[in-house]
């Protein structure tokens, strides 16, 4: 009970010692700390939430904020990636022949992609518009990851998708290519 004086009156209590105040008890510390965590847990979360949902609004579903693609617009395509296989099926693939392009003392034609020199009997495909003629293989495996021309970054002139005739009707002549301005390809024969 109290401690009493031989008056009878009870005798105030006794102050904390030194350096211990009420506040900081281990128990109002614990409080403090475990109020502090879940704060910073809750802010955590809410965080993740926001950027879950910007993410989502943005239109990158695989976490990858995409830059071109405006509010409610279907992202374009990447410009980076590569022909179709059908348009790259239509390019005109060639043999090559070293007499008509390495005598008379120029150089061998080099092929832009692998570095190496073209032989006789190389396929090789010589892209529409720029002309510039590569091993068939090389140039297939750049254009697939990239839609551009290897040396000037052009891309190429694709031709128009061919539909199969109908049943009982000619097919249209083949168009004469264009644009060529007086250059001509002059590889030899078709592969």
């Amino acid at each position: 009970m109290s401690t009493a004086d031989a008056s009878g009156v009870a005798a105030p209590p006794s102050p904390p010692p030194m350096g211990r105040t009420r506040c900081c008890t281990s128990g109002a510390t614990l409080e403090l700390v475990g109020a502090f965590t879940a704060v910073c847990l809750v802010l955590y979360g809410v965080i993740l939430y926001m950027n879950y949902l910007y993410v989502r609004w943005s239109g990158g579903g695989d976490g990858v904020h995409r830059t071109d693609s405006g509010a409610g617009m279907p992202a374009r395509k990447n410009p980076a990636a590569g022909i179709d296989k059908a348009a790259l099926a239509a390019m005109p693939v060639v043999t090559f022949k070293a007499g008509a392009h390495g005598g008379g003392g120029e150089p061998a034609m080099e092929c832009a992609v692998c570095l190496s020199a073209m032989q006789d009997g190389d396929a090789v495909r010589a892209l529409p518009g720029c002309r510039h003629a590569f091993h068939a293989a090389c140039v297939d495996a750049w254009l697939c990851a990239r839609a551009t021309c290897p040396v000037c970054r052009a891309r190429p002139a694709l031709p128009p998708p061919q539909q199969a005739p109908k049943a009982g009707t000619k097919a249209p002549p083949a168009p004469a290519p264009a644009g060529n301005s007086g250059r001509q390809l002059d590889l030899e024969s078709q592969v």
